[in-house]
């Protein structure tokens, strides 16, 4: 009978303070704080860049100019070497001389040809990495103006309302990574803007290097 009398009130005391004991635990764990975050269209940026675009397209003219050279001398060998076979017997010195020198010129091209496309693919890289540091910069400089903790990367073709009729619009809500977002938290315009009014007609490569030229997105670039 006593054990059961201490039973009770040790229940009694445990349930008294039980909850007292729980609220001092969760006062303590940190709490979940709410972060500002906003989101901008990378692609529409780059898109909208002042430069980007046009030097990207330079840089594809100039290629495909330098590939075509390249193909007109491969074409002028083969030609060459097509008519030497008429010309000479293939045992003749004069032959295996011009031979000779036909496979070296063709060896020759070949190389050209890889050192040409190694240097057009590192000119696109560069340019490529330096307009994305310009987006990058204006971004911060954008998201300490305006306070924002983080800013996600999203496109604003995946907002757009999915239709079964149009399979194509369902899968890209599917692939999308930002499911909900407000619309007043998109820094995309404003970060055109400030490109724009920043990088003016300057290459991406020597304006990259420089880094924006405000440090606040205002004189025509504030969001409305």
């Amino acid at each position: 009978m006593l054990f059961r009398f201490r039973t009770a009130i040790v229940l009694v005391f445990a349930l008294a303070i039980g909850p007292l004991a729980f609220g001092q635990i969760g006062s303590q764990a940190p709490q979940p704080q709410p972060t500002s975050t906003a989101v901008v269209d990378l692609d529409h940026v780059l898109d909208s860049h002042p430069t980007f675009m046009s030097t990207m397209e330079s840089l594809k003219a100039e290629y495909q100019k330098t590939m075509e050279d390249f193909e007109a001398r491969r074409k002028k060998l083969a030609s060459d070497a097509s008519q030497l076979n008429d010309a000479l017997t293939p045992d003749s010195p004069e032959f295996k001389k011009k031979q000779e020198m036909l496979v070296g010129e063709e060896s020759k091209l070949r190389l050209e040809v890889v050192n040409k496309e190694k240097e057009f693919g590192e000119r696109q890289a560069r340019l490529i990495m330096d307009t994305y540091n310009q987006v990058v910069s204006a971004v911060d400089i954008a998201a300490k103006h305006y306070k924002y903790d983080m800013v996600v990367r999203y496109s604003r073709k995946q907002t757009t309302k999915m239709d079964p009729k149009k399979p194509n619009t369902v899968q890209i809500g599917l692939d999308r990574e930002v499911i909900y977002f407000n619309s007043q938290h998109d820094l995309t315009d404003t970060i055109v803007a400030m490109l724009k009014r920043d990088v003016q007609s300057t290459p991406a490569s020597a304006s990259a290097a420089k880094g924006p030229q405000t440090a606040t997105p205002g004189n025509g670039a504030l969001r409305r």
